[in-house]
């Protein structure tokens, strides 16, 4: 399950977000998620085109992200 963690910084809030290998988030834009930072869906029911951003955290091999020296 995502992790999250919102903090203050320089007067604005700042959400840092940790996902497992292969998770799979919907991130509020609306701004009135009841589940934010989460997506809820209340974007349906309000005027505008905004609807959730998707992240998805990739999947990775052991031999990806290694350099040969």
């Amino acid at each position: 399950m995502a992790i999250h963690e919102t903090e203050e910084r320089n007067g604005k809030l700042r959400t840092v977000m940790k996902l497992e290998p292969g998770e799979r988030v919907a991130l509020c834009r609306c701004m009135r998620s009841a589940e934010f930072p989460f997506c809820d869906g209340t974007h349906k029911s309000i005027e505008g085109s905004a609807g959730p951003a998707i992240v998805e955290a990739l999947e990775t091999t052991p031999d990806e992200g290694a350099t040969d020296e």
